[in-house]
């Protein structure tokens, strides 16, 4: 059974407490993510730069080590702004494959980008080394998304 842990000293960020409850909840609420958690291997460095808060996620076969600050060297860094990166768990994802739906369509009806996209878009948010961890970063946001 995958376990989702916060290390020593990361129960004082607010941020790694969040971000570990909502992915301890999605996992619980949806079993079938659990072959995501599996399927990753290594480490994403989530900076929060608007809050100054920074995490590191260290994935082994299923189990998730939640750290305060960068901890080795990340295989997969990400920077946005907090709420940037908590609008991750609400991306849409299609039924059949799991994979992040592009644009959403805002209360008018209209197609837009959603957060997440358009910060990307924007350059407000930025993610170093998902080229070579394409992988990685889909089964990260499978497992974040409340709606998958």
């Amino acid at each position: 059974m995958p376990r989702i842990t916060l290390a020593p000293g990361a129960d004082e960020n607010g941020l790694a407490v969040m971000l570990a409850d909502l992915l301890r909840q999605n996992i619980e609420s949806k079993p079938h993510k659990n072959r995501d958690l599996l399927a990753i291997t290594g480490r994403i460095a989530i900076l929060a730069e608007d809050a100054e808060v920074a995490m590191t996620l260290h994935f082994d076969h299923g189990d998730l080590t939640v750290y305060d600050g960068v901890i080795g060297v990340p295989d997969v860094t990400v920077r946005a702004s907090s709420d940037v990166i908590l609008a991750l768990s609400n991306m849409p994802l299609t039924r059949r494959f799991g994979l992040p739906i592009p644009t959403f369509k805002d209360k008018d009806g209209r197609k837009t980008l959603g957060e997440v996209l358009t910060a990307m878009r924007k350059g407000t948010m930025k993610v170093d080394g998902s080229g070579r961890n394409a992988a990685m970063m889909l089964h990260l946001t499978r497992i974040m998304s409340v709606n998958g």
